[in-house]
């Protein structure tokens, strides 16, 4: 079936997918000079791309430096993927340990030639394994980096896996080569072009995986910016219908809550004193979710106008009472005019079939706070 493709070919369709790629994250990385992973990512495709079209020219037997630079740079092509990544995840860019595949390459094709000159000789196919081992070696460390890295940057991206995942797929095919030469099941020649058609498909995953890696950031941006409030930041009601589900466990607490006599704040101050205040109510709700003493971070958002909820998951109504005292406490200090909050509280109960019936169950305590004079918890 394959008796017309030889190892020429490959090398030149490895080659061709590379320049498309490269040309690919060049043109993006033109467009966007700030997106420096695109540059990484095309020099890497540059480099591997010298690598095998030097393999290509350089065949005379003495040339062993040339040969073993050109497989440490084939192995080293991988450091400027890895690097692309820790670019857009604002993570270090480089390790020491990033160099070490590279000299493993190096190494494990020298080594039979340096032991000779004392002397020493070992079995034939030693360079092939050793110069795989340093191959197969590169692309498991690197390829877990990658997906260690592209989850600290979108943890709920597949990009990045899907191109951890095609990098660390080289491992069995360069093991395959490994097997077959030490136990002679296939010629050289034969075991590399098994490890060159894996690269007609691992290559063009990898770097459709680096692809979906900005998509996905840029999509993930556009739905959080979607998801909260233009004036104070926090969530809105957008979020909670997407989200809604997932808080309907037992002991959830919601507060519910109100700034008092709110148009009156409007009316007297003006709106952008009254915008103020809805900003520096957020902000305290918001600093009171983080606190150390919960066992889980809470949420805000904003139902409209002057009305916020903050829902709390695995909380108890001890901790629900503190935090709204805390927010009153918060705002009082706020200025330049007094102002007070009512606040409604309510925890998702066995027959609440929809988390709408805990937002109405604190917004009727909501109002009979309001109704008992306002400045108070009701729950």
């Amino acid at each position: 079936m394959f008796t017309s493709i030889d190892l020429a070919t490959l090398r030149l369709c490895s080659m061709l997918a590379c320049i498309t790629f490269g040309v690919i994250f060049g043109m993006l990385w033109r467009g966007r000079r700030d997106q420096l992973h695109h540059a990484h990512w095309a020099g890497s495709l540059l480099l591997y791309c010298v690598a095998l079209s030097g393999l290509e020219w350089v065949e005379r037997t003495e040339d062993v430096v040339i040969q073993s630079l050109l497989l440490a740079a084939l192995t080293g092509s991988n450091i400027l993927v890895v690097t692309g990544v820790r670019v857009f995840a604002r993570q270090p860019i480089w390790r020491n340990w990033m160099a070490i595949p590279p000299a493993v390459t190096l190494i494990g094709y020298l080594l039979p030639h340096l032991v000779r000159q004392f002397g020493v000789s070992l079995p034939g196919d030693s360079q092939q394994v050793l110069t795989t081992l340093g191959l197969a070696f590169g692309m498991g460390v690197y390829g877990l980096d990658l997906m260690r890295q592209s989850v600290r940057a979108l943890p709920q991206g597949i990009g990045g896996r899907v191109a951890g995942f095609a990098m660390m797929a080289y491992m069995p095919c360069y093991l395959y080569t490994m097997v077959g030469a030490m136990l002679q099941m296939a010629t050289p020649s034969t075991l590399a072009m098994a490890a060159l058609l894996s690269d007609q498909f691992l290559l063009m995953l990898l770097n459709l995986g680096l692809l979906a890696i900005p998509a996905e950031a840029a999509l993930a941006a556009l739905r959080e910016s979607a998801w909260r409030d233009g004036l104070t930041g926090v969530y809105n009601r957008s979020w909670l219908a997407a989200k809604e589900r997932s808080f309907l466990k037992p002991d959830t607490w919601l507060a519910h809550i109100d700034v008092d006599h709110f148009k009156s704040i409007n009316d007297r101050y003006g709106h952008s004193a009254g915008d103020a205040a809805l900003v520096g109510l957020s902000q305290a709700l918001v600093t009171a979710t983080k606190d150390r003493r919960m066992r889980s971070p809470g949420h805000v958002v904003r139902m409209g106008g002057d009305e916020f909820l903050i829902i709390l998951p695995d909380a108890s109504r001890v901790v629900a009472e503190r935090l709204v005292q805390d927010v009153r406490a918060a705002i009082s200090q706020l200025g330049p005019f007094n102002w007070t909050v009512s606040t409604g509280l309510s925890v998702v109960e066995p027959q609440d079939i929809a988390f709408s019936d805990v937002v109405e169950r604190a917004d009727r305590r909501l109002y009979a706070a309001k109704l008992a004079g306002r400045d108070r918890i009701a729950a």
